[in-house]
């Protein structure tokens, strides 16, 4: 017999809003995001801090295997990966949570877009979004914020890669 069970999804702003204090320190997050490039074969990792004041951002641009669009969501997911999965010896990964909780220990706002078979596909989190829409959920939403159009132009000069941009530095 099948027990009485209640759906008790956690609410997406408030979730992201605690894993950002996982206590990372910014050459820490870099490292996690440094460790996927090595993962996806990279064999050069360009990191740029554009200071402008609340518009500051860091990216980190490499160009390893890239990601298709389904691959992307599924690195963009929040425990995507079962650590109890196989992994390949060179995977550094486990959790399927670095990416997300190492940027937001820094930003509020994340973004990765990646380019593999000549297709670009972009998704981003922003904390800001989710907090003033606290029923929406967790929505992934499709695209760089406005503005930040200029950094995934970096993916047209090489063949394929990602790059992760860290924005509305607030740690």
């Amino acid at each position: 017999p099948i027990e009485k069970v209640r759906h008790a999804p956690p609410r997406a702003s408030a979730m992201l809003e605690s894993l950002r204090g996982l206590g990372y320190s910014t050459a820490a997050a870099l490292a996690d995001i440094i460790d996927n490039s090595i993962s996806a074969n990279a064999s050069a990792i360009d990191i740029q801090f554009n200071w402008n004041g609340k518009s500051s951002n860091i990216y980190i641009l490499d160009n390893g295997s890239g990601m298709s669009d389904e691959e992307l969501e599924s690195a963009m997911t929040l425990g995507d990966k079962n650590p109890l999965d196989f992994r390949s010896a060179s995977d550094l990964g486990r959790f399927g949570m670095g990416l997300k909780t190492a940027s937001f220990s820094q930003c509020k706002r994340l973004t990765v877009a990646s380019k593999k078979n000549d297709s670009i596909s972009c998704l981003r989190w922003d904390l800001d979004i989710l907090s003033a829409n606290p029923d929406m959920g967790w929505l992934l939403i499709e695209g760089p914020s406005a503005g930040s159009e200029v950094l995934l132009e970096k993916l047209a000069h090489i063949n394929h890669g990602t790059i992760v941009i860290w924005e509305i530095l607030d740690r």
